[in-house]
């Protein structure tokens, strides 16, 4: 597989998507290839947040970053009425596909947080900010964007990478330089952001954070995703609107 990917480097964000999915079509469902430890490690993330929010059932969300749409079939498989962003066009025509395939009525729009501010036309009890948050432009606007699309008293799902020296050895360096299971350039490790900084600029946008674990793999040798109390690398939480 590495020999397929491309090196990203240099890339604006979205075009590392727009990139990736030409060279490799179908790897947003592939059972191997880049994107495989995302359905790994989304059935902990979709069971950490069926517990905290109570279930997804008949509530309105917002799946920001969508991608090729494997968070948000899971959310609508549960019942949720599920809107999807994202700025990369052949990840949501992905997206839309495989929803079509599996029956599964998922609205995805093409569009970034950053523009949901000027644009919020409508609330969600839910919205969830995965994987995404190190790859945007402009974080602040980003969640001044995902606060006014979250209705008062809704919660916030996110989950995205520690800017450390771990951070940076596991996401970036063995990922893609050693293991090679991830493309050269896909990560820019500047974008990282500490669980102090996230929280604090939470905050600002009216977002108090509830909780904050960390996720790792397993001992067991299968490398099953886990949740722990280390933030140090990748970490998940949710955050409350308070107004």
């Amino acid at each position: 597989m590495s020999d397929q990917l491309p090196r990203l480097g240099g890339l604006p964000e979205p075009e590392k998507y727009e990139r990736l999915v030409e060279r490799v079509p179908g790897l947003w469902w592939s059972d191997a290839g880049p994107f495989a430890g995302l359905h790994e490690l989304n059935a902990v993330r979709v069971e950490y947040f069926r517990g905290v929010f109570n279930g997804f059932g008949g509530k309105r969300v917002l799946d920001v970053g969508c991608g090729g749409g494997i968070l948000a079939e899971a959310l609508a498989t549960e019942g949720a009425r599920v809107t999807g962003i994202d700025p990369s066009e052949r990840s949501l025509t992905a997206a839309r596909d495989h929803a079509q395939r599996a029956g599964l009525a998922i609205d995805y729009r093409r569009g970034t947080a950053e523009d949901l501010k000027a644009a919020a036309l409508e609330t969600y009890d839910l919205v969830f900010a995965v994987d995404v948050l190190e790859h945007v432009d402009d974080l602040d606007r980003t969640l001044a964007g995902v606060a006014a699309a979250l209705a008062p008293g809704g919660g916030l799902g996110f989950l995205t990478h520690n800017r450390t020296i771990a951070g940076f050895l596991q996401v970036v360096w063995d990922e893609e330089y050693v293991q090679h299971t991830m493309p050269e350039g896909f990560h820019d490790f500047q974008r990282f952001i500490t669980p102090a900084e996230l929280t604090e600029k939470l905050a600002r946008n009216d977002m108090v954070v509830q909780e904050m674990k960390g996720i790792a793999r397993g001992s067991d040798g299968t490398g099953r995703r886990i949740l722990t109390d280390d933030l140090s690398i990748t970490y998940l939480g949710w955050a409350l609107r308070t107004r």
